[in-house]
């Protein structure tokens, strides 16, 4: 399996300083231990620091975007460049493990996998941060962020019948040809938030799979470019209108899109009790991108081949299994931590 490492950057020398080495070094083990090829490719969206300067010591393949328009311009020109069947996306604040990338391609062996994504954690507290992602459809909306794991590493062999509501875009890896044949990530969605989401969600709908492998282990510096550049509140406003959008382009059963829009029309008509002007001004955002969002529906309805029903069904078929743990509070995963820690078995 030949893969093409993709890191898309934004003024993140001292980032790529930190992490990038040990990404360089996992490919060069990949190449040797795997017999495949590897190749590294970081994107410069449009960098005003360093990074050129550094990129140039570097063995990486360079792409070089004379603009920053966002996390899904930059993977899709790392996409466009790809040479290799497979890509692995990174983002620059992330460590990886040795062997994480031949973990990460393993699934692959099922013809029916499109994406897999890895096991997070954060590397100053050692905590899981991403993991499995569970997706329910409820109050008329996708909730996708609550993480699961499995209780024992002896599961993590069968990381194909472990399903993920979404591959996450800064650990995840998927297949070039489909990937560039669907367009990539969508741009509506820039500069970041909810592109990863949509482009698994397109996945599922064209009849692919999307799993969870936990032995691809790597470390996330969370916020590391995003939190740094970005107010709070502009970041807040970004996810919710992009949220909205996602919806708005996705969502085809008349009973689930009837359910959302009941559930936006109360929003609309309550949030201002709460003063959350926030709310209205990711909805005028959202409003604006409207015409983009209908020619993306038409097109992805098109595309459908397994309906949001069948999607919302799988999701919560799986959500119950008793073989995996599902986290909705960090009190959990300290829990988790602390029982792993004390186990004689167990290596992180």
């Amino acid at each position: 399996m030949d893969v093409s490492i993709i890191i898309p950057t934004w003024n993140g020398v001292e980032l790529l300083r930190r992490f990038l080495p040990s990404v360089i070094e996992e490919s060069r083990c990949f190449r040797e231990n795997q017999n495949g090829a590897a190749e590294v490719i970081v994107v410069d969206d449009g960098s005003t620091d360093d990074t050129p300067a550094y990129l140039k010591s570097q063995p990486v393949r360079v792409v070089q975007r004379a603009s920053n328009r966002g996390f899904s311009a930059a993977s899709n020109s790392g996409l466009q460049a790809a040479r290799f069947p497979f890509v692995v996306l990174l983002n620059s604040d992330v460590q990886v493990a040795p062997g994480f990338v031949a973990a990460l391609l393993e699934p692959f062996s099922d013809p029916q996998v499109f994406a897999v994504t890895a096991r997070i954690f954060e590397p100053s507290t050692g905590l899981l941060a991403t993991a499995g992602k569970i997706g329910s459809f409820r109050r008329g909306f996708w909730s996708v962020y609550f993480n699961y794991d499995v209780q024992t590493r002896d599961n993590a062999s069968h990381a194909t019948d472990l399903i993920s509501a979404y591959a996450v875009g800064g650990f995840c890896a998927f297949r070039t040809e489909q990937a560039k044949q669907w367009g990539g990530f969508d741009e509506m969605f820039s500069p970041f938030h909810w592109e990863d989401i949509d482009f698994s969600y397109r996945a599922w709908k064209r009849g692919w799979n999307i799993v969870y492998q936990p032995r691809a282990v790597g470390w996330h510096q969370a916020s590391s470019t995003i939190g740094k550049t970005f107010s709070a509140s502009t970041v807040e406003i970004v996810a919710v209108r992009n949220r909205l959008l996602f919806h708005w382009k996705n969502i085809h059963d008349r009973i689930m899109l009837l359910q959302h829009l009941g559930m936006l029309l109360l929003l609309l008509c309550s949030r201002w009790a709460a003063g959350d002007m926030t709310f209205y001004q990711a909805f005028w955002a959202a409003l604006k991108r409207l015409p983009q969002c209908r020619r993306s529906r038409v097109r992805e309805k098109h595309a459908a081949r397994q309906s949001d029903r069948q999607i919302k069904d799988l999701l919560h078929q799986f959500a119950t299994r008793t073989d995996i743990q599902v986290f909705i509070s960090r009190q959990q995963v300290e829990q988790l931590h602390h029982e792993r820690l004390r186990s004689p078995d167990y290596t992180q």
